[in-house]
């Protein structure tokens, strides 16, 4: 977490996260985030770090100098099959990630060795944490509308009503109405459907999936009201949506391959 506080979903299990919190999330667990204030004046950010499934086949045809001691953390993290947390204790981590954000950003890296000292170095800080439950952030006041947020965004593809809803915190649909938009700046219906229009985005980004197709998988039936609401959101149409993506990806691709050129 880079800035922040909020709450995690992982799997089945739901924790407060703030600043200098890492989570290691291995594929196929499904998690997801949100801030702790739910106006978004005061954003969850959080960075993102991937590790390739065939790194440690990589790793082990290494002829560098690594010996297999100075490997096995990160090795080790590579398998694992458990979500885990890393709470920073002074700012270790927040250095660490930024040198390694900085090596990334200068070069193309041809010669991958120069980063893999630092995934070491990560991976021996943080596995220690693998085998510790990961501890709740004392002091933060929760409120139960994180929670009812937290099931929309995991389950906006079904028919979730208000009604149900009032019902996870034990009020009425009225009362649940007006703490909803006290709380968010936003109606039940407009959040809801802003968290279907975020997912299109995605979709469109990176699938190949029909308008249609999209429409149906983030739970709208309507295409006319797919459509009113998508250009509503983003100013355009999916279709252009797309295009402009697919656009700008083309351009930023050209101009990589003309500075890699440039370069030798």
């Amino acid at each position: 977490m880079v800035q922040g506080e909020g709450s995690h979903l992982a799997g089945a299990n739901k924790m407060q996260v703030m600043q200098g919190d890492l989570l290691v999330i291995p594929p196929g667990v499904s998690h997801v985030f949100h801030p702790q204030d739910m106006t978004g004046t005061e954003p969850l950010l959080i960075f993102n770090c991937m590790l390739r499934p065939e790194l440690g086949r990589i790793l082990r045809e290494l002829p560098g100098p690594f010996s297999e001691e100075e490997m096995l953390p990160l090795l080790k993290l590579l398998e694992v099959k458990q979500w885990f947390g890393y709470r920073e204790k002074n700012v270790e981590l927040a250095l660490l990630l930024r040198r390694m954000h900085e090596m990334q950003s200068c070069g193309s890296l041809r010669d991958q060795q120069q980063l893999y000292p630092l995934l070491f170095e990560l991976a021996n800080l943080i596995m220690p944490a693998a085998a510790i439950p990961f501890a709740q952030q004392s002091g933060m006041d929760y409120d139960p509308l994180h929670d009812v947020i937290l099931y929309m965004i995991s389950n906006f593809r079904e028919k979730i009503t208000l009604k149900e809803m009032s019902r996870q915190i034990a009020v009425s649909s009225r009362q649940f109405q007006r703490l909803f938009k006290i709380k968010t700046g936003k109606s039940y219906l407009q959040m809801l459907q802003e968290i279907r229009m975020k997912y299109s985005c995605l979709l469109l980004m990176f699938t190949e999936l029909g308008i249609q197709s999209i429409a149906l998988e983030v739970g709208i039936y309507d295409m006319k009201y797919f459509y009113r609401l998508f250009r509503e959101y983003s100013g355009m149409t999916p279709a252009s949506y797309r295009n402009r993506l697919q656009s700008h990806f083309l351009s930023a691709k050209e101009m990589m391959s003309s500075a890699e050129h440039c370069s030798h």
